[in-house]
């Protein structure tokens, strides 16, 4: 019933219920537990258990709340003011109904927010009795100023403590709904233990003391409605972020060129706008969603994001890191996505700046498998990129070495290793009899679904449980297809490395839901959306 996690949105009458349900059943809890309620008019009483157990009924159907919890929470709150004749009875009844309430907040939660949770509701149950109390009956003989203080103290301890566990130590907690309510709980505590060392009057310290931790439970009856705050950008790493109802992704987050990113999902017609200035977001080749550009300068800003009628803004922070050439690519993105949905974002660097050496080699078998499949010529594409003139050298050398030609003959095959936007335009209009074969970092749906089949010399199977896992997890962060950019670095956040033998793989646009015993079409995850892709050869050698 309360948990500690955000939502993406705020459910108001959920919340309100969510809030009358907490501070009534602390109300009851404390008439019966401190007995507050034989001095109070019946009528009161009633009213009080009567209001609580009608919020439970409710709340079982609008919260979607144990069946077993509320029909204990409407039964004990209608024995409390029942039992309030008997002291015995009264008091375990209204103990009962504490216990209750602690339960029902700790379901799903470790054990600091237990404890905080814990204290939260014993504090309340005996400090709104002590006031109930000593305001209809200021003479009696009860003197619990030691409890009080107790109480106090240990209230302040829940609110430094929800302070940490927020982690919002810095501008979130004045400019987020969360913030103000962790902020309110906590003033709200020192309020209390203020009252409680000044005021040395029974009747008004528990008054005036009550006020405060009702601002405490409310304020922490609220905290499970309101969304967690998005973690502060930080410059030169990509921003992962929600507005307008759809994700977005800002890369690289550092002063000049930037694309802001949206996911299929999220539609056409989406605008971002900076500074007065509007771009659109479009399709870009090679990648998916929409992209749009933005230049943005030294430290803070917002992005505001329109999509139809929705309205959302995204804040930004690029500090003084001067503009890198080529990091506002989609691959880029893609690489910055891996690590952001690993949960350890890192600076954006892209990696088409240098040919990686288990590349290369993946190339060099890849031109043996050719050799050995008695190609007559073998074409091969590249652009300006440090790691695609290197990829374009490698090629030639081992065709060289193994005596392939090279040409540009439709009679051979090719060898494509440049990057995504220019691979995806060239296979849309390639065709060579011995097939279209693409370097292991052009394995991203949108490139190699460009052509009807392709193959790509790689060290992992894209159907293995983590490669699966990695796609499922960045689909549901924020949608887009898997990348083998976007896989090493989600890998190497891991721990894992993709350092088995090459082998070749070939992709097919075929829309099928079951092949070689595995799951294919246009499932979460899958890394050739309605499309399949399995291994044409064996573990590749060096000969």
């Amino acid at each position: 019933m309360h948990t500690h996690t955000g939502v993406s949105s705020v459910d108001y009458l959920a919340l309100v219920l969510r809030v009358l349900l907490l501070t009534g059943t602390a109300l009851v809890a404390g008439i019966g537990l401190l007995r507050a309620g034989a001095a109070m008019r019946p009528l009161l009483a009633w009213a009080c258990g009567g209001a609580t157990a009608a919020l439970a009924a409710v709340s079982a159907v609008v919260l979607d709340i144990n069946t077993g919890f509320a029909v204990a929470h409407v039964a004990l709150a209608l024995a409390v003011p029942l039992a309030l004749r008997w002291r015995g009875p009264a008091a375990f009844l209204g103990f009962g109904l504490a216990l209750l309430l602690i339960a029902e907040a700790a379901l799903g939660h470790t054990s600091l927010p237990f404890l905080l949770d814990t204290v939260v509701v014993a504090v309340a149950v005996v400090w709104f009795g002590l006031a109930l109390a000593k305001s209809w009956n200021p003479d009696g003989g009860l003197r619990p100023r030691p409890i009080a203080l107790t109480a106090a103290i240990a209230l302040l301890g829940v609110g430094i403590g929800q302070l940490v566990l927020s982690g919002l130590l810095d501008r979130r907690l004045l400019s987020t709904g969360h913030g103000i309510a962790v902020l309110v709980l906590l003033i709200g505590a020192i309020a209390v233990l203020a009252v409680t060392l000044v005021i040395r009057d029974d009747g008004r310290t528990y008054r005036f003391g009550a006020v405060g931790v009702l601002a405490v439970v409310l304020a922490w009856a609220t905290l499970p409605g309101l969304p967690l705050p998005q973690d502060l950008p930080v410059p030169g790493v990509a921003r992962l972020d929600q507005a307008a109802g759809t994700p977005v992704l800002v890369s690289p987050n550092r002063v000049g060129r930037n694309l802001v990113h949206f996911p299929e999902s999220a539609g056409q017609g989406i605008t971002v706008e900076h500074d007065g200035t509007i771009s659109r977001a479009v399709p870009k080749p090679g990648a998916s969603g929409t992209w749009a550009v933005v230049d943005l300068p030294p430290g803070r800003s917002d992005l505001v994001i329109q999509r139809g009628e929705e309205t959302g803004s995204v804040d930004v922070d690029t500090g003084d890191l001067p503009e890198v050439p080529g990091t506002a690519e989609p691959e880029c993105a893609s690489a910055a996505l891996g690590t952001v949905t690993a949960g350890a974002p890192a600076p954006v660097t892209c990696p088409d700046t240098a040919l990686l050496p288990e590349d290369a080699d993946a190339l060099r078998k890849n031109v043996a498998f050719l050799a050995d499949m008695k190609v007559p010529s073998l074409a091969v594409d590249g652009d300006d990129t440090p790691r695609s003139k290197a990829a374009v050298e490698v090629v030639r050398a081992e065709a060289a070495r193994r005596g392939v030609p090279l040409s540009g003959s439709s009679e051979g095959a090719l060898l494509q290793v440049s990057g995504w936007a220019q691979a995806s335009q060239n296979l849309e209009r390639a065709w060579f009899v011995y097939g279209i074969h693409v370097a292991p970092w052009l394995l991203h749906g949108p490139v190699v679904t460009s052509a009807p089949g392709v193959a790509v010399p790689l060290r992992f199977d894209p159907r293995d449980r983590n490669a699966l896992t990695y796609g499922m997890t960045q689909s549901s962060a924020f949608g887009d297809p898997p990348s083998l950019s976007g896989y090493r670095e989600w890998a190497r956040v891991r721990g894992e490395n993709l350092s088995g033998e090459v082998t070749i793989y070939a992709s097919a646009q075929v829309d099928v839901m079951q092949m070689g015993g595995h799951q294919h079409g246009g499932n979460s995850g899958q890394w050739i959306p309605q499309g399949t892709i399995v291994a044409v050869s064996s573990p590749l050698t060096e000969k």
